[in-house]
């Protein structure tokens, strides 16, 4: 008993020293290395959105990925402080850092000690968990209320307290990140079979759950309703009409009006029924397992991310042993972790997924199948007594210990490795080319060409500029526009007729109304109701084709001497090297 109380008491002070760790980590890398708006360029729109909200002018404010409760939060608190870039980053740290933290505790609800705190290691060492905690983002934020919802409702005795709590954290969640919406399914799922003799007990936490949950988002529908006439202003239309596998012209033009007019996610599906269910095989039987397992996707949740399809092994490998021993090993307390992956599966597959930060919501059951897999499955299989002597024995099972041991330290170590990798090439212009580069990278920092570095070159000609805070910037990307330092007018370069002028183009005068209409939601201040009909005084061009559909006339800016430019457009910076090249458009 002392023992086992012993072994209990170091795995709870491992997991403070991990979370401590992790903490110290990000925060180094997020305050001393990662010092621009890049990949998380989206919270600039969120941040902007949501100082508008607080303004009183929400209807102006559009969010198709997201509710407005993480936007409000995020202005609300920068309200004091009036440093959105590291507010954010701050708050995602110490959502990472809880996150981790609660990773323990959940997974000690449902198996021992030394398990939750390999599964730990394995959420820890996760390279989205880590890359999203640096970020000025909102991505971490609600994955840490997921995970305070998943730690009460994982509990071996469920109580009423329990079910309120978990229902009030899943609810905040819900108004940041709708992804959220596959963990409510799952305790839905969980609340309706817990308890196998007692169903009418199942439908009373069932109630409370529901009841709890939206008296929880009363806030939210009554901001929608009251602002947009609707109860919920984003769906999957969004996403339908831009990661969609199979499309046709009609129908790419036909959901694209229903996202806009938020006709709702059943008219883009009916829209063409079999279009749809063709895209959903495709990424329930391909796309989703390539995220899930690296079937060669670099883009994926796998515990050995670096390896496709190895990860595989320890996911399912872990499942099965749980499965196998629920009934004598496990308690029914482990129900939300076992459905988490499979409801995730079955309702994120209606849609095309591309970003990592989508797939954190099953994170942590991936490292409890892992950490099953390694503490578990492989003790019990290669460890087991053989007809040799006890020394003899001894000596085989410590070997095999060890070799268990290493493959896990290098599957942390590569992970490690992997996360490094992921932040230096989406904050420089190197792609990932192969290790030794990447070694000689570590090495010499100065040949990595940070984007960042170029970012503020371009803001230090900008910035010099008389008025350019009430000034439009036209660009495709937030980022080239520090956080309240000037205006931006979004766009993607591709709008419009192909035979136009860039006269007209920047004037948006020929642009279809979805075009304008996502140009508008997307621009800084959002003009949702096209009240501003702003035109640029500057513009940035990136030489880069997005799927190969920027427009040839536009393209011509791509060399600042081209004799087809306007002569009233003023070169101002040009980087033949990066493919950038900033323009004054003077009257």
């Amino acid at each position: 008993m002392m023992s086992k109380q012993f072994n209990e008491y170091s795995y709870k002070k491992f997991s403070i020293v991990l979370t401590l760790i992790f903490l110290i980590v990000t925060s180094y890398v997020a305050f001393f290395e990662h010092t621009s708006w890049i990949v998380d360029q989206d919270g600039i729109g969120y941040l902007h959105g949501g100082e508008s909200i607080l303004a009183g002018n929400g209807k102006n404010v559009k969010f198709f990925d997201a509710p407005y409760g993480g936007a409000i939060f995020f202005a609300l608190v920068n309200s004091f402080f009036d440093d959105g870039f590291t507010v954010m980053k701050m708050i995602s740290i110490i959502s990472g850092s809880g996150s981790v933290f609660l990773s323990y505790y959940i997974l000690r609800n449902v198996v021992r000690s030394r398990t939750a705190f390999l599964g730990q290691l394995f959420f820890a060492f996760s390279p989205w968990v880590g890359f999203f905690s640096i970020q000025a983002e909102i991505d971490m934020f609600p994955i840490f209320f997921i995970m305070l919802s998943l730690y009460f409702i994982t509990k071996s005795e469920l109580s009423k307290f329990d079910i309120l709590l978990s229902a009030v954290f899943i609810a905040i969640s819900f108004m940041v990140r709708t992804q959220t919406i596959v963990v409510i399914f799952t305790i839905v799922i969980t609340l309706m079979i817990f308890f196998k003799n007692d169903y009418r007990k199942n439908i009373k936490f069932l109630i409370i759950f529901l009841s709890v949950l939206f008296i929880s988002l009363g806030p939210l529908i009554y901001y929608n309703y009251d602002t947009h006439g609707v109860y919920f202003d984003h769906d999957l239309s969004f996403y339908l009409q831009f990661a969609s596998k199979y499309q046709t012209i009609e129908w790419k033009e036909r959901v694209t009006e229903i996202a806009v007019n938020g006709d709702g996610t059943l008219e883009a599906i009916f829209t063409d029924f079999d279009l749809f269910v063709k895209n959903y095989l495709y990424n329930l039987f391909n796309n989703s397992p390539s995220k899930f397992f690296n079937i060669f996707d670099k883009i994926n949740i796998s515990p050995i991310p670096i390896i496709p399809i190895i990860g595989a092994i320890p996911i399912i490998g872990g499942a099965i042993h749980i499965i196998k021993n629920y009934k004598n090993n496990h308690s029914k307390n482990i129900l939300p972790l076992l459905l988490l992956p499979l409801v995730f599966w079955l309702l994120t597959s209606l849609v095309n997924l591309s970003a990592g930060e989508q797939f954190l919501v099953i994170g942590i059951s991936f490292a409890l199948f892992s950490a099953v897999f390694f503490s578990e499955t492989l003790p019990e299989k290669i460890l087991k007594n053989r007809k040799t002597s006890q020394i003899k024995n001894l000596n085989i099972d410590n070997k095999k210990k060890l070799l268990i041991c290493s493959i896990i330290i290098l599957i942390l170590i590569s992970n490690f490795g992997y996360s490094y990798v992921m932040y230096r090439a989406t904050t420089s212009f190197q792609a990932f080319e192969n290790i030794s580069t990447e070694i000689e990278y570590v090495f010499h920092p100065e040949l990595v060409q940070k984007r960042g570095d170029v970012l503020n070159d371009i803001w230090k000609k900008l910035e010099q500029e008389n008025n350019i805070e009430n000034s439009y910037i036209m660009a495709p990307q937030l980022y080239f526009v520090p956080y309240g330092q000037s205006k931006l007018l979004f766009a993607h370069f591709n709008e419009g007729p192909s035979d136009d002028t860039i006269e007209n183009y920047i004037t948006r005068e020929n642009w279809k109304f979805t075009e304008k209409f996502h140009s508008n939601i997307h621009s800084i201040p959002a003009d949702r109701l096209d009240e501003n009909n702003p035109i640029p005084k500057y513009i940035v061009h990136i030489d880069r084709d997005f799927g190969k559909k920027q427009h040839e006339f536009i393209k011509i800016l791509n060399d600042p001497y081209d004799e087809n430019i306007p002569s009233n457009f003023e070169n101002i910076y040009f980087s033949k090297e990066h493919g950038i090249t900033v323009y004054k458009i003077n009257n």
